[in-house]
């Protein structure tokens, strides 16, 4: 991919800001619940979209040249379209590697991109994989996962807050969770499509839908192996998520307290053993409905 100019990329980042003022004024208080319209507004401006999209095109080169990503993670990046999963009062950075708030509170953020894509890398994900992920926020993680593992695969995503949880399932195209024993099965998805893997989306606390979710995992051998990502930091290591890990599973979480200390840590199963690496410091939101 070529590098664009300095003078390209300030351009694009105009271009993304002057088109985000169209709804800079539409909603009184920022921290309220996205209306559906707004949503769908947003969705269907051609120009927000292709605005965004080149305005990303300078983020995925600075993810080129720092990380040694592949090639389709950032194409991932380039075409999944950020812009949509912020709040729309901060669609002029969406193309910014930084995390964007989605509460008043800071309980909720969509991550910087790189920091998806290096818990992706982490996992190891490649086309067809299964995809659990703990903290779907307004699914922009599920979004990036389900393009990158394609239509032979499947992403799972569980979030606590069901204000995000409905907005995610809007945006991801999926149904909300009917909160039902049977939501494990997936009662609430969206099939393979355009932009890759089908999606399931949960609502409840993360822990304990997942490992609903690994143990019916475990009973389908003929699967392959759930690969987890975590996008909030857990306080200890998830016991009973790595004892639920099949062989070859993978799970990537951030470990630390909130204010303090945090390190990426992945867990990988391999013919019994868990074997466990840690991936230096992070800063995550912390876990929520715990503690």
């Amino acid at each position: 991919m070529n590098s664009p100019s300095s003078t390209e990329s300030r351009a694009a980042v105009a271009s993304l800001a002057a088109l985000a003022a169209r709804y800079d004024d539409r909603r009184p208080d920022r921290w309220a619940p996205v209306p559906e319209q707004l949503d769908a507004a947003i969705a269907f401006d051609v120009e927000l979209a292709e605005a965004g999209r080149v305005a990303r095109a300078p983020l995925v080169a600075e993810l080129a040249r720092r990380f040694e990503f592949p090639a389709h993670y950032l194409d991932a990046i380039l075409l999944v379209p950020r812009e949509r999963f912020v709040l729309p009062e901060d669609l002029a950075a969406s193309a910014d590697d930084t995390p964007l708030p989605l509460d008043r509170a800071g309980h909720a953020t969509v991550s910087a991109p790189h920091a998806y894509l290096l818990t992706f890398s982490l996992l190891g994900l490649v086309p067809g994989d299964r995809v659990l992920e703990l903290g779907t926020g307004t699914g922009y993680g599920a979004a990036l996962a389900r393009r990158i593992v394609g239509p032979a695969g499947h992403v799972t995503s569980i979030e606590i807050d069901p204000a995000l949880h409905a907005r995610a399932a809007r945006l991801l195209g999926a149904r909300p969770d009917r909160h039902g024993d049977d939501a494990v099965l997936a009662s609430s998805g969206a099939g393979p499509s355009d932009e890759g893997a089908s999606v399931a989306l949960l609502c409840g606390d993360g822990r304990s839908l997942a490992e609903r979710v690994l143990a019916s995992g475990r009973a389908m051998p003929s699967e392959r192996p759930w690969k987890v990502a975590v996008t909030y930091a857990l306080i200890e290591p998830p016991a009973a998520l790595e004892e639920r890990l099949a062989d070859g599973g993978v799970l990537v979480a951030p470990v630390g307290a909130w204010e303090g200390h945090q390190e990426l840590m992945r867990v990988e199963r391999r013919q019994g053993a868990l074997l466990r690496e840690v991936h230096g410091a992070v800063r995550y939101v912390a876990e929520r409905g715990r503690g």
